[in-house]
């Protein structure tokens, strides 16, 4: 295939080092690309990685990796601040902690000096939840140098880390290192348990180090701290998420449930209410409403429950039964009209002319 370049479509330009090409391209991922080629045409001193963000649609995570990167190559030198930037930084950081504490810095669970402020269950060898300020790795300012100091000075952490690659297959980039080391180190988790969570979490295609982060988080802040726990935990959301998954695929949804649609879910599977009852008393729901109604459907289904019906047989016969049921009534209801109107006073007589008609 043989291109010619447009010349009308050349006005103004802006230059690119040969070193991106010869050095950098086959290294370089390609937000890192986007953020060079940002960089270069808005020539940036002073950096808004939401700005950037916004303009390229790239996870600030994402640019801040990217601006790591390009920081350590000869493209770029860092701008060294004021001596009135340094004092407000100081300030700053002395009200807002943005880094992991030195008390817990160096501690694993494979250490025997631990700070006093770290609770261990000996029986188990197993760290318990800790208080914590930062909800994120992504509040957590580390940088390379940083991370590879901390590898240098904790054996349980380098493990951690050359188990994490062995799992995806890859080198860790500096999220995922900045991820693991906020988990390992500040909420104290132990090496298994991170792997553990790591590897389910890409059994379910959910091969991000922030998703993982994120679900190993939810279920410490709940006390689910020992690897038993955490096993108990992973069947538990293993069983929610295929019953949620097939009553989605019963409702012909698109799209992932809602916070609202998933309590509907939960409260059906609470009640061991069967898919196939389900999905009947969404065929009723269309055939009233025109229309997929949750709150209709638990409405329906909640009356099957307290009637104790389990399958699509027991739901008819309980309809004919109560129809059956209701005309009865009707019938008598009737009955017991008629014989309650009261006669005509002229009854006698029009009956006596019919009688004698003939006559």
């Amino acid at each position: 295939m043989k291109l010619s370049l447009l010349t009308n479509g050349w006005g103004m330009m802006f230059g690119v080092p040969t070193a991106v090409v010869d050095k950098y391209l086959k290294l370089s991922t390609p937000s890192q690309l986007k953020v060079l080629l940002y960089l270069l045409r808005h020539q940036c001193t002073e950096i808004d990685t939401a700005e950037i963000s916004k303009a390229l649609s790239i996870n600030e995570e994402l640019i801040e990796e990217a601006l790591i990167f390009w920081e350590q190559t000869e493209l770029f030198s860092e701008v060294h601040e004021s001596p009135a930037d340094i004092e407000i930084k100081a300030a700053q950081e002395k009200t807002i902690p943005n880094k992991i504490p030195d008390a817990i810095a160096t501690a694993s669970d494979t250490d025997k000096n631990i700070n006093t402020n770290i609770n261990i269950n000996k029986n188990t060898d197993t760290r318990t939840p800790i208080a914590v300020s930062q909800r994120s790795s992504s509040e957590v300012t580390l940088t390379p140098s940083e991370i590879a100091s901390e590898l240098r000075n904790n054996n349980g952490m380098m493990e951690l880390f050359r188990m994490a690659e062995q799992l995806i297959g890859e080198p860790l980039n500096h999220m995922q290192q900045r991820s693991l080391l906020w988990q390992y180190q500040y909420l104290q988790v132990p090496g298994d348990i991170i792997l553990t969570v790591m590897s389910y979490c890409r059994s379910m295609d959910k091969n991000s180090m922030q998703y993982s982060e994120k679900l190993l988080y939810s279920w410490w802040n709940k006390g689910i701290c020992t690897m038993q726990q955490i096993n108990d935990a992973i069947v538990k959301d293993q069983e929610s998420r295929s019953y949620h998954g097939m009553i989605a695929r019963t409702l012909d949804m698109q799209r992932p449930p809602t916070p609202k649609q998933r309590e509907f879910f939960d409260s059906w599977q609470a009640l061991n209410i069967p898919i196939d009852l389900i999905r009947y008393a969404y065929e009723k729901t269309i055939e009233q409403t025109d229309k997929r109604s949750l709150p209709y459907m638990n409405k329906i289904l909640t009356d099957w429950t307290k009637a104790g019906y389990k399958t699509r047989e027991e739901v008819d016969l309980g309809d004919k039964l109560t129809q059956n049921s209701n005309s009865i009534k009707n019938k008598k209801n009737t009955g017991k009209k008629k014989a309650d109107i009261p006669e005509s006073p002229m009854a006698d007589a029009y009956r006596a002319l019919i009688y004698n008609i003939n006559e």
